[in-house]
């Protein structure tokens, strides 16, 4: 029986111990991060930190959404523009046809011919 009471009071001190550390933590990263408690209270309690956190994550998260839908475009925007710029470089030029020539009255007569 006292070896168990013993083992208890170790595991206590020991669960004790990491929730003084923990709280130790907390107040630092309050202290670090400048927290001030909300009004009419003497310290900022965790679940007004994880309010705060949960909102910076969501704002964060649709800023990041955003920016990454226009570095998206600009680059879908980019490579528009060199294909364009590299089908252009590639283009052959052809001259309009001149319907009063006499290769178009040959082609008309064939074309005119060959459906008959």
């Amino acid at each position: 029986m006292t070896l168990y009471q013993r083992d208890s009071q170790k595991d206590h001190t020991a669960e004790d111990d990491r929730l003084n550390a923990a709280q130790k933590s907390f107040l630092d990263m309050v202290g670090y991060f400048g927290l001030k408690p909300k009004s009419g209270e003497k310290e900022v309690a965790p679940g007004y930190v994880f309010m705060l956190w949960y909102e910076f994550c969501s704002d964060f998260k649709n800023t990041w959404k955003r920016e990454s839908k226009n570095i998206s475009k600009e680059r879908l925007k980019e490579a528009q523009e060199n294909m364009k710029k590299i089908t252009a470089e590639n283009r052959v030029e052809t001259k309009k046809v001149n319907a009063n020539s006499l290769k178009e009255r040959l082609r008309q007569k064939e074309a005119s011919v060959s459906s008959s």
